[in-house]
């Protein structure tokens, strides 16, 4: 079973994409970056959703995708930008900071499983 790191500071949102997608993938929350840090040094994901908005301003999603990279190195997984900056250029904008692929919210399930098909395959 393919392994998800959802980092996401809301809880209600965290929980939604948890029930969307336990039943193909094991996914593991992560509520911001320092702890999303922590995670990746002890285990493997396959992906990581990665909410951009984290809460903190030291630590928002485009910075927390730097130190996972700095982290991995070549190992890193996928990283997909989830967030609600929604326009047509933020997508443009987001896979050139180094994003692998992105989604705005709120997110569709349909939306979600494509994505994540495409990102497996």
């Amino acid at each position: 079973m393919k392994k998800i790191l959802y980092v996401e500071d809301d809880k209600i949102n965290a929980l939604i994409i948890r029930k969307l997608l336990q039943d193909k993938y094991e996914v593991e929350i992560a509520p911001e970056g320092q702890t999303c840090l922590k995670l990746v040094k002890q285990n493997t994901y396959d992906l990581i959703l990665m909410d951009i908005n984290l809460g903190n301003d030291q630590m928002d999603g485009v910075k927390t995708r730097e130190e996972v990279r700095k982290l991995l190195g070549a190992k890193s997984p996928q990283i997909v930008a989830v967030t609600a900056f929604a326009m047509p250029e933020d997508q443009a904008k987001f896979l050139k900071l180094g994003f692998d692929a992105y989604i705005s919210k709120p997110i569709e399930e349909n939306m979600l499983q494509a994505l994540l098909n495409r990102l497996f395959k």
